[in-house]
């Protein structure tokens, strides 16, 4: 990352949004598909579901499980989602409880079920999400990491500087009393959000069912509630939150830690720099934000990729936004390393 005060740094997040945030559903059943999403849509918040591959279309049955018997949702359901902007992850073959489960393969449940589920979704599953407890995270993230570039935890949100992306903090959002068993934030509960609290972060939350009656409020939402908490993280960031879904954060926290900038030219009308580093294995999306310093143009500057070096294959190297933030310009465009991009009047 660019030097503090540097005439071109790369922003902490896509147009300097003051955080990110991303909403997700463990589980995957009927009820987040039926009333979770159209709150997201009323405020444009992608969401994410984190699924039990071997019980997609079926009545939930999980060992030990409190929320048994929910019908959970489909192939054909989950690829509706992911058409309108969400993300799926996996939440294990049969929400395994280690070591007491009857037969438990973790093979199974962490590696088998990820490629079950791309073949089914025909898109790659990058994401895994520890079931249950923390008990759970031990015996299994050797495997999750030769096989994923992130897992979800179960607490520690939120998500600063230098967190492990296979630890990533986590807030369970309900309507009732968080539970004290676990590193929640009191600072977390929707009356107590705070700009400050969350600056520069990522908040990742869960919830389960999405109910107007929910039957366990220390791990379920209503409708209203998740309304409610939508309202006032758009309100302290005065709109400017970034809301992704996890898969997208991922990607740009990879690109930010892996790629550089090195300045070639800074001045009041011209600023030149090349994207130094190396590529970060398993990105699909590659764009990120720049924010310009001491350009003394009076209209929006011209923005263009000067050179893009060959990567073996064809690079994305596009332009999308230019814009100005006080006396700066925040530029996004395709993160391509070794590509030279220029800034002028």
């Amino acid at each position: 990352m660019a030097k503090e005060n540097a005439p071109v740094q790369i922003c902490t997040w896509p147009q300097d949004a003051p955080f990110a945030y991303s909403m997700t559903y463990d589980e995957g059943t009927v009820d987040a598909l039926a009333n979770a999403l159209p709150v997201h849509q009323e405020f444009g918040f992608p969401g994410h579901v984190d699924v039990v591959v071997g019980q997609l279309g079926k009545q939930r049955s999980a060992y030990g499980s409190s929320l048994n018997d929910y019908m959970q949702m489909s192939v054909e359901e989950l690829k509706f989602l992911m058409a309108r902007g969400w993300g799926v992850g996996n939440h294990s073959w049969s929400h395994y409880v280690y070591p007491t489960q009857p037969g438990l393969d973790l093979w199974r449940e962490v590696v088998w079920s990820k490629y079950r589920l791309e073949d089914m979704l025909d898109r790659p599953v990058r994401i895994f999400t520890i079931p249950n407890d923390k008990y759970n995270y031990e015996p299994v993230i050797d495997l999750v990491k030769q096989h994923y570039l992130a897992c979800a935890y179960i607490d520690g949100a939120p998500n600063r500087e230098d967190f492990d992306l296979y630890k990533i903090g986590n807030f369970m959002v309900a309507s009732g009393k968080i539970s004290d068993a676990y590193d929640w934030k009191d600072e977390l509960l929707t009356d107590n959000l705070a700009l400050d609290f969350l600056v520069g972060s990522w908040l990742y939350e869960t919830s389960h069912l999405v109910m107007w009656n929910v039957p366990q409020s220390r791990k379920c939402i209503t409708p209203e509630d998740l309304t409610r908490r939508f309202e006032k993280l758009r309100d302290i960031s005065d709109a400017r939150l970034w809301a992704a879904k996890p898969d997208d954060v991922i990607d740009y926290v990879l690109l930010r830690r892996a790629l550089s900038v090195n300045v070639i030219e800074a001045g009041p009308q011209k600023v030149q720099f090349e994207i130094a580093g190396q590529w970060p294995t398993g990105v699909i999306n590659s764009q990120l934000s720049f924010r310009i310093s001491g350009l003394e143009v009076s209209e929006e500057p011209q923005a263009d990729f000067v050179s893009v070096a060959p990567r073996g294959g064809r690079l994305r190297s596009n332009i999308y936004s230019v814009a100005r933030d006080g006396a700066d310009w925040i530029l996004s465009a395709d993160a391509v390393p070794g590509a030279v991009i220029q800034v002028s009047q």
